[in-house]
């Protein structure tokens, strides 16, 4: 089994959290230069926070009148 189903399926959830984190880095690495940015202007339309401004408490809200909450 591998890292992260053991760290599953014992609830070790710190572990499994740091598993899907080297996975994203992993796979963010092999991208193109631009396809990271590109990625985050979607996420960025989307309302949903994007880069670390969020764990800061700072509103990462994009401009344009987007915001979360339920969808219209």
């Amino acid at each position: 089994m591998s890292t992260l189903a053991v760290a599953i399926e014992r609830k070790q959830w710190e572990l499994v959290s740091l598993c899907l984190l080297v996975g994203v880095v992993e796979a963010a690495a092999a991208l193109p230069p631009n396809a990271v940015e590109g990625l985050l202007e979607v996420l960025a339309q989307t309302g949903q926070p994007v880069g670390l401004a969020w764990l800061e408490g700072e509103d990462a809200q994009p401009q344009g009148g987007a915001h979360r909450g339920r969808r219209r």
